[in-house]
């Protein structure tokens, strides 16, 4: 922890003296504000080691250690071939089995391909890695500086998501800022080696820049910036960047419009259009819906959450469960399944999950992918009726676990955060109801969070992963509940004087 101490006291610096050569600079909240909160995140690392530390045994089994360990692979080898390390951040890597660039170093990956069957989007476990692989450079290939790196991109991100929508916020920047940095799963997962910390960057950068252009802040370097921004958003969770992208681009450019009187009735009205768009262009190029897609991501997601063995070739990725009576292995370590054993299957020219009851095929020959032990917080959603599993998903995404239904320390933590978006959600309708004001906004920022929530509640129904998957999107109903908290207090309080209450 040397090194990463060491780190943080150059960023504390950078940020202090001169907000970070001027990037994160701001005429609300002082260097010393800035530095003090962005001490307070880097927190989050040594946090995020020791529980894992002591309640799980490390991290090399969960996604973060997979990563390092990939990054760490994949650079080690590079030093011996830089052409190979030049191509790949291109993108112009042989991933093909028995190419040199697979024989040598990727089939040593473990998050490399792992997520490559995707009905829609690239496999963005690759984007994370190449972008460490980068900053092994100035890290030394130690860890807790890879997640300090992490947990700075998402800093910076937050603050441009700040800075985005500050004009709404005026008397009230330190408290959006605060919520930002400290609402509790985004603060513990910014602060490891994962998707979070880049993702946070991108999203408030791009809308940030996003909101300038619209404004007619445009320079050359901030549109090609604003292009950049805009192609990552396809690679990287595109479902909440690309969707970040449309929901507040369209707000920006309404409700900048001095043309346009009943906004919110123009606004949802696109937006219908452009999902029934969607919807019937995914059926004309992927013979599928919308829906049908989530479901087979469900699928996918369910059965990879109930662990198993998964084996692979250049073609076609298995799992069987988790019993090792349905394979054999040879002595050159490779694997074939014995006769009626039953598995799931993906092909990655046909993006379709597979099923064979009762295998026949006993002489093909597959490498081990991975072994994952089952997940303990899977949920069963109900399939009865619409209302029914879209109600499910809200409630399982915004309100669980419970203290009562906790079962660990995540949980736990989980089940305290669900507190406080019952309560910003409960302010929200309040306001939206109640409080005579601009609803244009917070009806923005309801429905973005509702619709991510009903996505990744349907499409990852583990209670695990939503309290990773959802924190982006629960920064929007915080905002939402700071933008009518004045106007709350006041109403309470005129409740409270005599002669105020019939």
């Amino acid at each position: 922890m040397i090194v990463y101490s060491l780190y943080l006291l150059i960023f504390l610096s950078l940020i202090y003296f001169n907000g970070f050569f001027g990037l994160l600079e701001d005429t609300s909240i002082t260097g010393k504000k800035l530095s003090l909160f962005f001490f307070g995140k880097a927190l989050a690392v040594p946090v995020f080691l020791y529980l894992h530390t002591k309640l799980y045994g490390g991290i090399n089994n969960l996604d973060t250690g997979k990563f390092y360990h990939d990054v760490t692979t994949i650079y080690d080898y590079g030093k011996t071939d830089f052409n190979f390390l030049v191509r790949l951040i291109f993108g112009l890597q042989n991933d093909n089995p028995g190419s040199a660039d697979y024989e040598h170093v990727l089939k040593n990956t473990l998050n490399w391909d792992n997520g490559t069957a995707k009905d829609y989007f690239y496999n963005d476990n690759r984007v994370v890695i190449r972008v460490h692989v980068l900053l092994n450079v100035f890290t030394f290939g130690c860890y807790p500086v890879h997640a300090l790196f992490s947990c700075f991109l998402s800093f910076g991100g937050l603050f441009f998501l700040y800075k985005t929508f500050k004009e709404w916020f005026i008397g009230k920047e330190v408290q959006v800022l605060f919520l930002f940095c400290f609402f509790p799963s985004l603060w513990f997962y910014t602060g490891a080696l994962l998707k979070e910390g880049i993702t946070i960057f991108i999203l408030g950068n791009v809308l940030f820049q996003l909101k300038g252009f619209i404004d007619g802040k445009f320079f050359i370097f901030k549109g090609l910036w604003l292009l950049f921004l805009l192609f990552l958003s396809l690679l990287l969770k595109p479902y909440l960047l690309l969707f970040s992208v449309f929901c507040f681009g369209l707000f920006f450019v309404i409700h900048h419009s001095k043309k346009i009187n009943k906004k919110i009735l123009v606004y949802f009205s696109i937006i219908c259009v452009l999902i029934m768009t969607a919807n019937t262009l995914s059926i004309l190029v992927k013979h599928r819906s919308l829906s049908e897609a989530a479901t087979r991501h469900q699928q996918r997601f369910t059965g990879i959450s109930k662990g198993g063995i998964f084996l692979s070739d250049s073609i076609t990725f298995i799992r069987l469960t988790n019993d090792t009576n349905q394979i054999i292995r040879d002595k050159e370590n490779h694997f074939r399944i014995k006769k009626n054993s039953s598995y799931m299957y993906w092909r990655g020219s046909e993006n379709d999950t597979l099923f064979v009851p009762l295998n026949s095929d006993t002489t093909s020959v597959y490498e081990l992918a991975y072994s994952i032990e089952p997940s303990n917080s899977n949920i069963l959603l109900p399939t009865s009726n619409i209302v029914a599993i879209a109600g499910a998903c809200l409630y399982y995404t915004l309100f669980y676990p419970t203290f009562f239904s906790a079962k660990s320390a995540i949980q736990v933590l989980a089940a305290a955060e669900n507190l406080v978006i019952l309560a910003a959600l409960i302010i929200v309708l309040f306001g939206l109801i109640k409080i005579k004001r601009q609803k244009f906004l917070v009806l923005v920022f309801l429905f973005f969070t509702l619709a991510l929530c009903l996505l990744i509640g349907f499409t990852a129904p583990n209670s695990g992963a939503i309290f990773r998957y959802r924190s982006p999107a629960m920064l929007f109903l915080l905002l939402g509940a700071l933008y009518y908290s004045d106007d709350l207090k006041q109403f309470l309080l005129n409740r409270k004087k005599p002669g105020l209450r019939k």
